[in-house]
């Protein structure tokens, strides 16, 4: 019995990478992908969530009152209520006034939003708040220059501190001092 051969084809060649390409490629990917693969899912929302407040007020330039609960906007120092600056033409105004005033005017445009990120150590809710029409009012109060950046762990408030101080606006159009050396000088002696 005779059977047909087809002729013998030559060996079919296997290319292989050398393994330490075949790593470079892999880490490249990895990076490409920025670690994705092996990074936790992300939660829906980053940070606190928002609460909506109603019956807000202003107790000065960066407390809010809301019902029973005080409201100290984090990252900012307005000047307090007594405290009185002094203009570009060296004439004292009362810029801690002038700060709560604005804030009352801020919260005033509609609905308030906070974002609590804990307590101050006088029991107040520390918290991050906007309005329909103001994304941060810290950021507002700021930017305006009737307050300045405080304790800004993040460096959220340090662009605007500097835009007004550049353009002269607020407590920058003339001298001031800064509100926490204010209450130092002004603590009650006991």
């Amino acid at each position: 019995v005779s059977r047909f051969r087809p002729p013998a084809l030559p060996p079919r060649r296997r290319t292989r990478l050398p393994l330490p390409a075949l790593a470079i490629g892999l880490v490249v990917l990895f990076i490409a992908y920025g670690g994705q693969i092996f990074a936790p899912t992300p939660a829906p929302h980053s940070g606190p969530t928002p609460t909506t407040l109603s019956d807000v007020r202003a107790v000065d330039g960066d407390t809010l009152h809301a019902g029973s609960e005080r409201i100290r906007l984090v990252g900012i120092d307005a000047p307090e209520k007594q405290q009185t600056c002094r203009d570009a033409r060296g004439q004292a105004y009362a810029c801690g006034t002038a700060a709560t005033e604005r804030l009352a005017a801020l919260v005033a445009i509609g609905r308030v939003s906070c974002a609590a990120q804990g307590h101050d150590r006088y029991g107040r809710t520390l918290a991050v708040c906007s309005t329909a029409e103001v994304d941060d009012v810290g950021r507002a109060l700021v930017r305006e220059g009737l307050a300045v950046s405080y304790m800004d762990r993040d460096g959220r408030y340090t662009a605007a501190e500097t835009a007004a101080r550049d353009e002269g606006l607020g407590l920058w159009r003339g001298a001031f001092e800064r509100p926490a050396d204010w209450r130092r000088r002004h603590r009650p002696q006991g």
